[in-house]
């Protein structure tokens, strides 16, 4: 594996913090834009002014609109939306090879599928290597050369241990887990709690509130990913609480600033119309509730932020009932 080149698809704030500071360590960076104008202004400007304006790309960045010149690195990071993660793969697959690794760093389940990330590579590229990046990570603070740690997951230990080396920098730490599936499942669950402790936010409704709805949503999470082959400790590492904890209390989160804005009243029509940015939780807690009744969990909390956004319950009936479910032991997960 050549470790000295690496590729970046996806052109979002995360994908272009993850070129910036894997430039800056000194690696060559290709990073692919679906569009050529976007491209263009990386290239010619140092700059992505959709999603990170006034930060300074790194010049070493070579930014492209060509798939094939971008899987020339043996190392790629997938930063596309998860939504538009198996249509990316299937442009991917005329230039596939068996040296290649896969990071997977974006976070969501696959509407209809119900599938993470890395069984939607395995149906797509069968037999490619993969790993996962997760953490309490915000863009525009990761390129700004603030430090931070994430989680970087594969199921092969020495596979993980080559790209924490790739990866690691002076102030962005990747800590390594075998548990894939807990991994992308506290990943993409964390967003669905985002949305209701915006909404709580939102509604003035007291930071206790908040607090609880964090440590339930945990606990629902975590239920899930148990039921589902994770391993229990993961839940409570970077890719667990670390980024709960993000995620659930800052206006820089997408998912928190969508429950915010539907907590003050604002329709979701509108909320979506007026970001430029995905927000993965709407489509995730669509999917949460599909995967819930497959195993048999209990998540009250999921199931209520998805009758808000995806059904159009009014929040209070949500709320009301939420509530008033019969009381339980705290220890039971």
């Amino acid at each position: 594996m050549n470790t000295e080149s690496i590729s970046v698809i996806g052109t979002g704030s995360w994908g272009s913090a993850l070129a910036h500071i894997m430039a800056i360590k000194g690696l060559d960076v290709c990073l692919w834009a679906r569009r050529a104008e976007v491209a263009e202004e990386i290239n010619t400007g140092h700059e992505n002014t959709a999603h990170l304006r006034g930060i300074p790309l790194d010049s070493r960045i070579k930014a492209t609109s060509d798939l094939q010149e971008a899987m020339k690195s043996d190392i790629i990071l997938m930063v596309t939306p998860a939504q538009a993660m198996r249509s990316v793969l299937g442009q991917l697959r005329p230039y596939i090879r068996p040296n290649h690794t896969l990071i997977l760093c974006s976070k969501g389940i696959e509407q209809g599928s119900m599938l993470i990330m890395s069984d939607v590579v395995e149906e797509i590229l069968p037999n490619t290597q993969i790993a996962i990046l997760s953490g309490p990570n915000f863009a525009k603070e990761i390129a700004s050369g603030k430090p931070a740690a994430t989680t970087l997951a594969s199921i092969s230990q020495d596979l993980a241990e080559t790209l924490q080396n790739v990866i690691a920098s002076e102030y962005f730490r990747p800590y390594v887990t075998t548990d894939i599936i807990g991994t992308q499942i506290a990943g993409a669950l964390k967003n669905v709690i985002a949305i209701a402790c915006g909404i709580v936010k939102g509604l003035d409704m007291g930071e206790s509130a908040r607090a609880s709805l964090v440590t339930r949503g945990m606990a629902e999470i975590t239920r899930l990913g148990i039921a589902m082959g994770a391993q229990p400790e993961t839940f409570l590492g970077l890719c667990g609480i670390g980024d709960m904890m993000l995620t659930c209390s800052s206006e820089q989160s997408r998912n928190f600033s969508l429950g915010y804005a539907l907590g003050q009243g604002e329709a979701l029509s509108k909320i979506m119309a007026d970001t430029n940015s995905v927000t993965e939780g709407v489509h995730t807690a669509k999917s949460t509730v599909a995967l819930a009744e497959k195993y048999g969990v209990e998540m009250p909390i999921c199931i209520g932020v998805d009758a808000c956004v995806n059904k159009n319950l009014p929040i209070n009936d949500v709320i009301k009932t939420i509530l008033n479910r019969p009381l339980s032991h705290e220890t039971r997960l």
